[in-house]
């Protein structure tokens, strides 16, 4: 105790004690729990941003998808109705059919030269020449059991219904004209059937 303490106990005053010096910052602790709290706010900022990205890509690729399905089965449906006479079909595959039109006989033909791209093409094929309908895009439907089916098809029992009956489906390519090995997503199937008006039976 020094001379001023023990004056300062004489005369009934508390001596001074040594202040402790003021802490200031943040603990290791304190630091590990905020860097953690960032982390996760930083993770689901993330999450969120990819996610969105991700269903403007996949809405984009469906409204491809759907417009080219619209156009595509348009186009077909005018050039079908107004045949006169299913010719001939390809009872195999279903990847052709021969339609006699005022003109003469056009062949409608679905292509798809390379399976593994599974990009597909529409083509007429004329005296004159070829006209592409649709240009990429389509792959044949494939049913539940695993099993394609055909593009153009007749029921061999009514064939004097003059009905040919169309199923395609429409997906985006991607840019370097492949597609995604799975586009189940945002592919569209199209199904549908189309009265010759011209056949003869159709005015009956």
């Amino acid at each position: 105790m020094t001379t001023r303490d023990r004056y300062a106990c004489r005369n009934g005053i508390e001596p001074r004690t040594k202040r402790e010096p003021r802490k200031t910052g943040f603990s290791l602790t304190e630091v590990m729990v905020a860097s953690f709290v960032l982390t996760l706010v930083m993770s689901g900022v993330m999450v969120c941003y990819l996610w969105c990205g991700a269903q403007a890509s996949l809405t984009a690729k469906t409204g491809w998808s759907q417009n080219m399905a619209l156009r595509t089965s348009g186009k077909l449906m005018d050039f079908i109705r107004n045949a006169q006479a299913i010719s001939a079909i390809d009872e195999v595959e279903g990847t052709w059919v021969d339609l006699a039109t005022t003109s003469g006989t056009v062949r409608l033909v679905y292509s798809n030269a390379v399976n593994a791209l599974r990009d597909g093409r529409m083509y007429l094929q004329m005296a004159s020449g070829s006209e592409t309908v649709v240009s990429r895009g389509l792959t044949e439907v494939m049913d539940t059991g695993g099993n394609t089916e055909p593009v153009f098809y007749v029921d061999p029992y009514n064939r004097a219904s003059n009905v040919l009956q169309v199923a395609l489906r429409v997906s985006e390519p991607t840019s370097s004209g492949t597609r995604e090995a799975d586009d189940d997503d945002f592919a569209v199937c199209v199904r549908f059937s189309v009265l010759l008006r011209n056949a003869p039976s159709a005015h009956h």
